[in-house]
């Protein structure tokens, strides 16, 4: 990954703003910006810019090995184009003297300098042509096998930048080998680590967690010195990439003791300071949003005062960047909490501080930064969501503009036929005025600013933004929709490599981007169109759009870029299943907000022939006078959920929401009679707080029946395909379970565990089962190691979250208690949370097709927040199974027992759907016992994935 992702976090929220600093530095150490200068190899990250721009000079000399130096100070200095014209000359000298190596370190230092100027293409050729003269070459010295790595290195990170993240991965694969070759240890972690990542972004976690382990190990051997601080401080960077940051602030602060044993203030104890301060501050972040969105107190200074502590440790003396950027971070916390005399004193000496960097490029990247979280200062205040003083307001407009002067007067074009000396810079540059421009209603010089960014990039990351600007501003409805089109496909592009972001970035990517998507679905859905009507081709387009915001949602959730790694199983589309199977809709429930304080409800539904229908628009206005009331739409479905959860089900204020909603997603296409008599199933893509319930409970109060009195429901999420064979008729099954009380004090214990095992033990008799202490993360490690079982039915505690983290299930310690052991030792003993990762490689172990359904009979929605839902289909994703069967809140386990009784009966014996199994479970408990089961009971439970 190039710098390029880096840059185009600066448009985003504050949040991410603070980690602009470590995610370079992150690109440049793992990915290896490595120039060669002559035989040995140097880091583009080691020499300060003020001493590396003075050598960047025209030089007449001929010397191939004095020109690859001559290039390495451009590049350094952040003179990209100046630095390939030289490599180029180099090149010429090696091709002329013959010297092939050499030859192609040249060219694997111009792909660099291409990827920092956007040329990728040009980049990918030369990394590619680079690799090739190597090859040819046959037997290699050990220097020969150092420089193949790191050819191979830059090959990778080129695919990384042209998407083909595959392609990537089998570069870095390779460069491992051949640093292996050279006993070249940092090379191997290095490689190992881009490894990591990128089979983390195709999908295959567990071999993603093996490159980790494999350098944990490399790292463990090694005793403590310099280099093994820096490639720790690479490791605890990359595990906060991967969203694993408890284990990133472990490495970190297990190096830090070491490093400031040494020398407190060197640059490599500063950059530890800056990485653990990002860590502990997408920690705090983590925790903060979780509260806002459950609504909990919380002292956000309080949470964010581990990681300023660690910024205002970077001294002044050192790094001056790297001072810059824990500076930089302070700031954009101060802003995020709304401390804004400290906010204005900060960037008041940040201006001066910056003002002393030589010209370069990093100097550019810390006057963007500045630039923007002044910007979004202003932003934020003209949406209504913050706002400062009105001098610190005016103040902040005024030196964003001023910085961004600067910046694109530094990088800009003197000649008409110049280009810039840093396009990419200048892009921004351009473009941020521009939306400087929009904010102050200056529309016709923010239209010209922007179109110019467009000029002088192709990267998708860049573009996706200047295109919706161009959207927003455009009064043609025609060339409206064309530029957010643009922006849709260039944010598709950009989507697959959110792994290589930090997790809080990937958490408010999706926040970033859905307006994006819900203004171009507005654009496709016009109000004023009737019911049903509409454009075929913009309906088609605005399912598409949605079902991509699932998914995005997705990968936000696991940090991965393909939910389905390529094993190899024909998988097909949902709307393909669905006319094929002909028994099937799926309904498109679409939030879109309106700045009115209004929500506009649209639906969408797709029929077994493929043909797209929309209901008419529905305005929803909230009823609450709360100074800060929610969604009116979300405020409608709390009602409903916490109504679902009682005991009890009135008629008077339970039926009431869930009629409503039954009226707005199920009516209007039974009135218009789109669902003829084969249509017994329904589907459902569901959008925001919708996620939050089971549509099973919508209520027909003209017929006076629960939906699932009339058709099987199921969820998706987002188009992720289904394999294309049928699923099995006959079933293997795995049943593990705890009835005993956990140790940990928010569980309960299940005592109708034993008997829900019991009924699926009697139903299907190929059963195999392992209860309560027996059921270890070892045990069902070494039982799903087995390709016999295709049903593995989990009847344990557990939760769904918003994160990787806190979506896990309970079992019992690994280590058993045994009589002769002290009771102190016992006591120490407590439940293993189990999550999505150990899920994955719990499962993913499994080279022959993933399990048919995944039943998890006891877990629930961590808050009952519809992003926390999310855990649920991550959990089916991160297992591969086809279909996943879990609740939405904690369920009575007697019920549950009864339920799945009657579940697997309908599937084993009957050979119904999934879909239809749960609802003639569900139906058991609705009408056989209806005084005692009530919709809380039968209600939350959701059939994820393939409802065949």
């Amino acid at each position: 990954m190039n710098l390029h992702p880096f840059l185009r976090l600066l448009r985003w929220p504050r949040p991410l703003l603070t980690l602009v600093a470590a995610i370079c530095a992150i690109i440049i150490s793992l990915q290896g910006d490595v120039l060669f200068n002559g035989v040995k190899p140097v880091s583009a990250i080691t020499s300060p810019v003020s001493q590396q721009q003075d050598e960047c000079l025209v030089s007449q000399s001929t010397n191939g090995s004095d020109l690859l130096r001559q290039g390495q100070a451009c590049y350094q200095a952040g003179q990209f184009a100046n630095a390939e014209a030289v490599w180029a000359k180099a090149e010429q000298n090696f091709v002329t003297q013959g010297d092939t190596l050499n030859q192609a370190v040249a060219l694997s230092n111009r792909a660099l300098a291409y990827r920092q100027l956007s040329y990728i293409d040009d980049g990918v050729a030369a990394a590619e042509n680079s690799v090739t003269l190597v090859k040819s070459m046959g037997r290699l010295t050990t220097q020969g096998f150092r420089i193949y790595g790191q050819t191979l290195n830059t090959q990778g990170s080129l695919y990384l930048a042209q998407g083909q993240t595959r392609n990537a991965w089998q570069a870095w694969k390779n460069a491992t080998e051949q640093y292996q070759q050279a006993d070249y240890f940092e090379g191997v972690v290095k490689s190992l680590l881009n490894q990591a990542q990128a089979l983390r972004s195709l999908g295959f976690f567990r071999r993603s967690s093996d490159r980790i382990s494999q350098v944990k190990t490399l790292l463990e051997a090694k005793p403590d010195s310099i280099l093994k601080a820096e490639l720790s401080l690479s490791m605890g960077e990359t595990q906060r990439l991967l969203g694993n940051l408890k284990e990133s602030e472990e490495v970190l602060n297990d190096k830090l003791e070491f490093i400031e044993s040494l020398n407190p203030s060197d640059d490599l104890a500063t950059r530890f300071y800056l990485s653990l301060g990002n860590t502990q501050r997408v920690l705090a972040k983590q925790k903060i949003t979780s509260a806002e969105r459950t609504g909990q107190d919380i002292d956000k200074i309080e949470e964010y005062q581990d990681a300023l502590s660690q910024y205002q440790r970077i001294p002044k003396t050192g790094s001056p960047i790297t001072y810059i950027r824990g500076q930089l971070n302070q700031l954009a916390i101060f802003i995020e909490i709304n401390s804004w005399s400290d906010a204005q004193a900060l960037y008041t000496s940040l201006l001066t501080e910056i003002n002393e960097l030589p010209l370069g490029r990093s100097s550019a990247f810390s006057r963007l930064t500045l630039a923007h979280l002044l910007l979004d200062v202003v932003e934020q205040c003209k949406n209504n969501i913050s706002c400062p003083p009105a001098d610190i307001l005016a103040d902040a407009s005024q030196q964003s503009r001023n910085l961004l002067t600067t910046v694109r007067v530094h990088t800009g074009i003197n000649e008409p036929d110049q280009m810039p000396s840093d396009p990419v810079v200048y892009s921004y540059a351009l473009g941020y005025l521009g939306h400087l421009d929009e904010l102050e209603e200056n529309k016709t010089e923010a239209q010209q600013l922007t179109e110019q960014a467009l000029n002088f990039t192709n990267q998708p990351s860049i573009n996706y933004q200047w295109n919706w600007q161009l959207g927003r501003l455009s009064k043609n409805q025609t060339r409206k929709l064309w530029y957010y089109d643009k922006a849709f496909q260039d944010v598709k592009k950009v989507r697959d490599d959110i792994a290589y972001v930090s997790p809080d970035a990937r958490f408010d990517f999706r926040d970033r981007i859905e307006p994006l998507y819900r203004e171009y679905i507005s654009l496709l859905l016009p109000e004023n169109s009737t019911t049903f009507e509409g454009d075929p081709k913009q309906l088609r387009q605005a399912q598409t759009v949605i079902n991509d915001l699932r998914v995005a949602e997705l990968q936000s959730l696991l940090a991965c870029g393909l939910l389905q790694p390529d094993d190899g199983i024909p998988r097909a589309d949902i709307q393909d299943i669905v006319s094929k199977e002909k028994n099937t809709a799926i309904i498109y429930p679409i939030i879109l907000p309106d700045k009115s304080g209004e929500d506009r409800l649209e639906v969408l539904v797709q029929l077994p022939d493929k043909t797209i229908k929309r209901y008419k628009s529905r305005k929803i206005i909230s009823n609450t006078d709360n100074a800060k009331p929610a969604s009116p739409i979300e405020e409608k479905l709390d009602l409903f959920r916490k109504e679902l959860e009682q005991p009890y089900f009135s008629s008077k204020r339970g039926k009431v929401p869930a009629a409503d909603l039954y009226d707005w997603l199920i009516r209007p296409a039974e009135k218009q009679n789109l669902f003829s008599e084969s249509i017994d199933t329904l589907t459902f893509v569901l959008d925001g707080a919708f996620r939050n319930l089971p549509m099973a409970a919508l209520y027909d109060k003209e017929k006076k029946q629960f939906l699932i009195e009339k058709y099987a429901v199921a969820v998706t999420f987002g188009n992720l395909k289904l394999p294309e064979s049928p699923p099995e008729t006959t079933f293997k099954v795995l049943t593990a379970g705890l009835s005993d009380k956990p140790q940990l004090p928010k569980f309960g214990p299940l005592p109708f565990v034993k008997k829900e095992l019991d009924f699926i033990r009697e139903t299907v008799p190929d059963t195999d089962e392992i209860q309560n202490q027996s059921f270890t993360q070892k045990s069902l490690k070494t039982a799903l190691d087995s390709p016999k079982y295709n049903v593995v039915h989990l009847a344990t505690h557990g939760q769904f979250g918003d994160r990787r983290d806190n979506t896990f299930i309970l079992t019992a310690p690994s280590v058993s208690t045994s009589q002769n052991k002290s009771q102190e030792q016992n006591d120490s003993e407590t439940d293993e949370k189990v999550d999505l990762d150990e899920l994955s490689t719990l499962f993913r172990r499994r080279d022959f097709d993933p399990v048919e359904l995944l039943t998890l009979s006891a877990c629930e929605t961590a808050n009952g927040d519809a992003r926390e839902v999310l855990g649920i289909a991550g959990v089916a994703v991160q297992t591969g199974a086809r279909t996943t069967l879990a609740t939405l809140w904690n369920v009575d386990d007697s019920s549950t027992a009864e339920l799945m009784k009657t579940f697997y009966q309908e599937m084993v014996n009957s050979g119904e759907s999934k879909a239809q199994a749960l609802r003639k479970a569900q139906l058991h408990l609705l009408e056989d016992r209806p005084g005692l089961y009530r919709p809380s009971h039968w209600a939350p439970y959701i059939l994820v994935g393939d409802w065949r």
